[in-house]
C-alpha cells in the first residue's frame, strides 16, 4: 500500500463546504487506486484543518504526518498565512522558512513533499476581507494570494520539489471561460463562480476539487512519485 498525506488547511479539509467523497483528496485517492498500472491500493490521508497558517500546522506535524508513515505528502497551506489578524499573520519570508522546515521534516520521514499554490480568491465575493483595509496594498486579497503563490513556487524551485500550480490551474480556467464566452474578463474572477464557493469566495466547490485532484493526478502519475 502507498500513502498520502495531504496536509494543509480547510482547502485541503473540504468538509463542510463540500461533501467528504467531493474532496480532491478522495478524489486522488480514487483515481490513484482505479489506475490499470497501480499494483497496489494508494490511501490518501486527510490530514486538513480548516483556519491553520503554516506555524500552526507545523506544530501539529507528528500526529498530522509523521505517524503515518508516508510516501508522499502534498502541503497545501498560504491562504491562513494572509490573514490580517495579527496572530494568524505569517510575514512572507516567515512563510517561505516554515515551508523549507516542512519540506525537511517530511523528507527526513524518507517521503517526499509536493507543495501546491493556494487557489483563487474571488475578491467581489470575499466578504471577510471587505472589512479591512489591510489587503489595499495588493488591490485585494486576491493580490496577497498572487504573492503567496510565488513565494511557494520559489521554494518548491529552490528545494528542488515537484509543484502542484494550483493558483495557475484557477486562472487559466478563467481564460477558458473567458475564450469560450462565459466571461467578458478573466481577470474578474467571478466567473470562476462554480468552482470557487460563491457564499466566500475561497473555498473550491465540488468542481474546483476535481480540478485540484486532477492537477495532482497528473503531476503524480507524469512524474512517477509513488514510484
Amino acid at each position: 500500500m502507498k500513502t498520502i498525506v495531504c496536509f494543509g488547511d480547510s482547502v485541503t479539509q473540504g468538509v463542510p463546504h463540500v461533501h467528504v467523497q467531493d474532496t480532491f483528496v478522495k478524489l486522488l485517492e480514487r483515481r490513484l487506486t482505479q489506475r490499470a498500472a497501480q499494483d497496489e491500493r494508494v490511501t490518501c490521508i486527510n490530514s486538513g484543518v480548516g483556519g491553520e497558517n503554516t506555524a500552526e500546522g507545523l506544530a501539529r506535524f507528528e500526529p498530522a504526518v509523521a505517524r503515518h508513515e508516508p510516501d508522499l505528502v502534498i502541503v497545501e497551506f498560504g491562504l491562513n498565512d494572509i490573514r490580517f489578524e495579527p496572530e494568524k499573520t505569517i510575514a512572507p519570508d516567515a512563510f517561505a522558512e516554515n515551508l523549507r522546515i516542512i519540506y525537511r521534516e517530511v523528507t527526513s520521514l524518507g517521503a517526499r513533499a509536493l507543495f501546491t499554490t493556494p487557489n483563487v480568491i474571488i475578491n467581489a465575493y470575499h466578504e471577510y476581507s471587505k472589512g479591512t483595509d489591510y489587503y489595499d496594498r495588493w488591490g485585494g486579497c486576491n493580490g496577497a494570494v498572487i504573492e503567496y503563490a510565488e513565494i511557494v513556487r520559489e521554494v518548491a524551485a529552490e528545494l528542488g520539489a515537484p509543484l502542484c500550480d494550483v493558483y495557475r490551474a484557477f486562472a487559466d480556467k478563467a481564460l477558458e471561460l473567458e475564450f469560450a464566452g462565459a466571461c467578458p474578463d478573466h481577470a474578474d474572477s467571478r466567473c470562476l463562480g462554480t468552482f470557487i464557493n460563491m457564499s466566500d469566495g475561497v473555498h473550491p466547490t465540488a468542481l474546483g476539487h476535481e480540478l485540484i485532484a486532477f492537477e495532482l493526478y497528473r503531476l503524480i502519475v507524469l512524474n512517477g512519485l509513488l514510484d
